[in-house]
């Protein structure tokens, strides 16, 4: 049994972005659509606390926030696993180039198997500014909620599909936005294709090191 559970630790690290991963693990993770792009680059120190450096572009601003990723709780089954993280950062908010002060909050929770998974994060910049007429709230805040499901059981060196539902909501806008994914991961690669309801394409990939 405690084979088949590390094993499913491997697959899982690899089929999900996780703000922390195995020791020593290093991850490169990527997030882009028509108007907003963020990169992270995390190394984990151990399975339970990484490092990782943050550049997010969102509607003219620019964002350079170093944190730390932390797990707060894990509970493994045989065949699925759950996890809550919390991540905390302080940097640079880039406007006209200008740089202001902005810290970092990040609360992200989980659950998945090898055919189902459910994910939540909720992102929270405090901004030291408010002249980016674009983002008007001085306080940034954004909310993901995912939804996967696998067509069908593919082993880890094999290519594996999910189908994806994902809704996502900005404080300074009034709607929830509506993305579907096709998720595509073989050994260490990911990547994701996706298609908003209101016009407009996503692309995400996530690399293990």
């Amino acid at each position: 049994m405690k084979f088949w559970v590390f094993v499913f630790l491997l697959v899982s690290s690899v089929g999900q972005a996780h703000p922390v991963s195995y020791k020593d693990a290093v991850s490169l993770v990527s997030y882009n659509t028509s108007e907003m792009n963020e990169i992270l680059l995390t190394y984990s120190f151990t399975s339970n606390l990484a490092v990782a450096g943050t550049y997010l572009r969102d509607t003219t601003s620019e964002f350079y926030i170093p944190r730390l990723n932390w797990l707060v709780k894990r509970w493994n089954n045989e065949d699925s696993q759950g996890n809550i993280y919390f991540s905390a950062g302080s940097g640079i908010e880039k406007f006209e180039m200008k740089n202001y002060a902005a810290d970092l909050f990040e609360f992200s929770a989980d659950w998945e198997s090898r055919k189902y998974y459910i994910d939540f994060d909720h992102l929270y910049i405090s901004r030291s500014h408010n002249k980016n007429i674009l983002i008007p709230d001085q306080h940034y805040n954004f909310t993901k909620v995912r939804a996967g499901l696998a067509p069908f059981l593919a082993d880890y060196s094999d290519l594996n599909v999910w189908l994806i539902l994902q809704a996502e909501k900005y404080s300074y806008k009034s709607n929830i936005e509506m993305t579907q994914f096709l998720r595509f991961y073989i050994k260490n690669t990911l990547w994701e294709i996706g298609a908003r309801f209101d016009g407009g394409g996503a692309f995400n990939y996530m690399i293990h090191f």
